[in-house]
């Protein structure tokens, strides 16, 4: 016998389903990894620099966490993870 998921819920960036048998759970979607132009994982992305030395207007956020290398320029990707509420 096999146990069946009884709860669903949607990625809101990509539309991907997931799926739990507690309502409630908090799933990540993993879409945030793939490159949206080829679909290829993509890798972390490591600055040549200090995090620090990238800012404007007295900020040091460095928004890219991703890059594919697959492109001519690389593709870098600032989307964050995707929480999934499944109910």
């Amino acid at each position: 016998m096999t146990d069946k998921a009884k709860f669903e819920g949607k990625c809101s960036r990509c539309g991907k389903a997931h799926y739990s048998n507690r309502k409630g759970e908090i799933v990540v979607c993993d879409c945030w990894r793939y490159c949206p132009m080829c679909g290829a994982e993509m890798q972390s992305y490591t600055p040549d620099l200090a995090p620090n030395t990238y800012g404007m207007d007295d900020k040091r956020d460095l928004r890219i966490l991703m890059v594919c290398t697959n492109h001519s320029p690389p593709f870098y990707s600032s989307q964050k993870p995707v929480e999934v509420m499944v109910e």
